[in-house]
């Protein structure tokens, strides 16, 4: 960049930056020691992104059989990281989508930046990596240089309508008057904001696929970065030039995904535009089924023994990869039954205890023991009891939320972890979960068997803490046991400082 264009792109004092908000953001997500506490705390200081965090932790793409009540719960299902990173992406998008401009086609602008942050996304998906969240915000982001050099060189993109649409001759465009591109200012910026240098050197690299650091394999996340650029000109580019032939070719030589893999992710593309379009309320695309028609006939343009080939030794590193998650899986598993055993419950109760006392977030557990289960098996026989033991996990699971853990604790007793989860909601859970034992019939005899549960549970946090994890099982436990001294098929809340247990009848 020329020291003019550096000179004017720093006295704009009006030039949209990082708001308050995502300022702090961007401060927590440089300390690699940040605790979830503190970044609940900096996005609940803006209801209206609080509200967006919470709509994706509810979207389709983090489906939950329970819906997040709270920002706290939203937090758990997203993760810290992919938590910072879209918070980041909508304050700056808060920030910077405002002002007059001069040249640039907002609309047109902002439909295209929402458009690369899905490309990238879905190139990510496709080619295996694991920064999804920052794939986006860096697709997000990549043309963002273009807001700056508006205001800077303000008739630097008058008359340039069309030319917008394709950044391969805008890019042309800006070389030609001030020496660098788009591209470049955007590096810049991110340097100016102290962002992550990840997201700097994507979007220097934006417009460089011949660049040997884009095109270098063990560099994946620039390579999606890159390449989201072409992937957008399909979708808004007139359809007598939409790029098929000749981006599916530059995928192919830039992942070695073939022609079919590249037809899934423009439909990965189109998949994503809805959910997109709701977050961030704008509309992106007037016509997705007519893109995808087209992505399927390039589909048919393919040397199919060459994709034979290519498609088994996936299948076969797929297969392996594949067996060795199901192994590391199995080992966590009670074989009857399919939930989780006791030594991978212990450990994740543990993890969980210490995040919950250090964020000062809810944690509930609830031990579960079927009623007269040894007369099931006297009476039944051991087969039968077998088919209780499995039809009650399948009632536990369906009771929580995919976060939610349920193990075998032993013979007939399992438990529920229930992480940011009050005493309030963990009741609610127990009080469905005994009323749905009462209803189910068991066929192992002549006639319909019905087997109770007693439960008890305990809260760590709302007023009542425990010092350690070993305390907080304890007090569940006694919590059951009162359940059973007080007649079963009932559920029991555990409260310190009171002679016994809080029984809780239906």
């Amino acid at each position: 960049m020329t020291p003019e264009l550096d000179a004017q792109l720093r006295s704009l004092v009006n030039f949209p930056s990082p708001p308050g908000v995502a300022s702090h953001i961007i401060q927590l997500a440089q300390d690699p020691n940040i605790e979830m506490g503190k970044v609940a705390k900096a996005i609940g200081m803006d209801p209206a992104l609080s509200t967006k965090v919470l709509r994706i932790a509810n979207s389709p793409l983090y489906a939950q059989r329970r819906r997040s009540e709270n920002l706290r719960q939203a937090l758990i299902v997203l993760g810290l990281n992919a938590t910072l990173t879209l918070a980041l992406s909508f304050s700056l998008v808060k920030s910077l989508r405002g002002g007059k401009p001069n040249g640039v086609n907002h609309p047109l602008y902002w439909r295209r930046a929402l458009l690369g942050a899905s490309a990238a996304r879905a190139l990510g998906e496709a080619t295996g990596q694991t920064l999804l969240e920052e794939l986006f915000l860096a697709g997000l982001l990549q043309d963002i240089g273009m807001l700056a050099l508006d205001k800077a060189v303000p008739d630097l993109y008058r008359d340039s309508g069309e030319m917008q649409k394709n950044h391969r001759d805008l890019a042309a465009h800006e070389r030609k008057r001030i020496g660098g591109d788009h591209a470049d200012v955007g590096h810049w910026l991110m340097k100016q904001w102290n962002l992550p240098e990840r997201l700097a050197t994507a979007i220097g690299n934006s417009h460089k696929l011949d660049n040997r650091r884009v095109l270098d394999p063990a560099d994946g996340f620039n390579r999606c970065v890159a390449m989201s650029g072409p992937l957008v000109d399909i979708f808004v580019l007139p359809n007598d030039k939409k790029p098929f032939a000749e981006t599916a070719q530059q995928v192919e030589r830039v992942f070695g995904l073939d022609k079919e893999e590249f037809g899934r992710v423009i439909q990965r593309v189109s998949s994503l535009v809805p959910e997109t379009e709701a977050i961030y309320e704008t509309d992106l695309l007037a016509d997705p089924e007519a893109i995808v028609d087209q992505a399927r006939e390039v589909l048919m343009i393919r040397n199919l023994h060459a994709m034979q080939e290519i498609s088994q030794l996936r299948d076969t590193a797929d297969s392996l990869s594949e067996r060795a998650r199901e192994l590391e899986e199995e080992s966590r598993r009670d074989p009857l039954t399919g939930v989780y055993n006791r030594t991978y419950l212990e450990q994740y109760l543990r993890q969980e205890f210490d995040q919950a006392s250090r964020n000062d977030w809810p944690l509930s557990i609830a031990f579960c023991d079927l009623d007269g289960f040894k007369k099931v098996n006297d009476t039944y026989g051991h087969q039968a009891g077998d088919k209780v033991l499995k039809t009650t996990a399948a009632i536990l699971k369906n009771s929580v939320r995919r976060v939610d853990v349920v193990a075998r604790y032993g013979g007939e007793e399992f438990v529920l972890v229930l992480p940011a989860t009050d005493r309030d909601i963990a009741r609610t859970v127990c009080e469905r979960i005994v009323q749905s034992f009462q209803t189910t019939r068991h066929d192992i005899g002549p006639q319909p068997v019905s087997v109770t549960v007693s439960i008890g549970y305990a809260t760590h946090g709302g007023g009542q803490r425990f010092a350690n994890v070993e305390a907080l099982v304890k007090a569940a436990d006694q919590a059951l046991y009162t359940a059973k001294l007080q007649g079963r098929n009932r559920f029991v809340r555990y409260e310190a400082g009171e002679r016994a247990p809080v029984v809780q009848f239906l």
